[in-house]
């Protein structure tokens, strides 16, 4: 049977050419919404790592003013305790006039002091014997037991003279030294040297050096002298 087509002869090639435009642009809308969607997807995790960085940002600023006003109290800190420890310095608890009228009181006969100087040193002591308080304090149980028992040594500050002096012999150096080492207000009493001087044109005299500590029991001693007899020490002069 022969069927007659009434149909231009090109309608179905612009047919087909038609759907195949539209599913180019369905392809192509599709394609443009999804990369829409994944451009938004950035942008929103972009502010996300913004806000992010903003808040580490500010707890990174917020520790490092805390960090700062730590230094400035530690150096706060420092600062008293210096000023603390200067002021204990200064603190004259044992008076010098007592000490160098102690000294030129020893001096034998032809015996003078030609120079004095005083200087704060940090020495080791037992921590028993640092101070009695400390002792009565520790409980028995707290002792290490026999055996294994460690001394605990600590720092603690004394005060050490050093004299220089001319004497005419060496019995007038080591009566000084004598009397020096009978007196408890001092202690580790020592020699440095003793060497010929010519003093003046015909005079030979003896130059000695000695050196020795204030005793941690000087400021009782001098306290229990100072009930007994109220009367300052009178300043010797030739002295330095």
């Amino acid at each position: 049977m022969h069927v007659i087509n009434f149909l231009p002869d090109d309608y179905l090639q612009r047919r087909s050419l038609r759907r195949a435009n539209l599913l180019c642009l369905a392809l192509g809308g599709g394609a443009l919404v999804a990369l829409g969607a994944l451009s938004g997807l950035f942008v929103y995790r972009a502010m996300q790592v913004t806000v992010e960085r903003t808040i580490t940002e500010s707890q990174y600023a917020e520790a490092s003013r805390q960090i700062d006003q730590l230094k400035q109290l530690e150096n706060r800190k420092t600062g008293l305790l210096h000023k603390v420890e200067l002021s204990t310095t200064l603190l004259e608890r044992v008076p010098r006039s007592y000490l160098l009228a102690r000294l030129t009181n020893y001096l034998p006969a032809h015996t003078s002091l030609t120079s004095l100087t005083m200087r704060v040193e940090e020495i080791q002591v037992k921590a028993a014997s640092a101070g009695a308080a400390g002792k009565a304090a520790a409980p028995a149980a707290a002792k290490p037991p026999a055996g294994k028992a460690k001394e605990e040594t600590v720092k603690v500050k004394r005060v050490r003279f050093r004299l220089d002096g001319l004497a005419q012999t060496d019995v007038e150096v080591a009566e000084f030294i004598t009397r020096l080492n009978a007196d408890p207000v001092f202690e580790d009493v020592d020699l440095q040297f003793s060497e010929e001087h010519q003093y003046g044109v015909n005079t030979a005299m003896r130059r000695f050096q000695i050196s020795l500590r204030v005793s941690p029991k000087a400021e009782k001693i001098l306290e229990t002298v100072a009930v007994k007899s109220p009367a300052a020490p009178a300043t010797v002069k030739g002295t330095s």
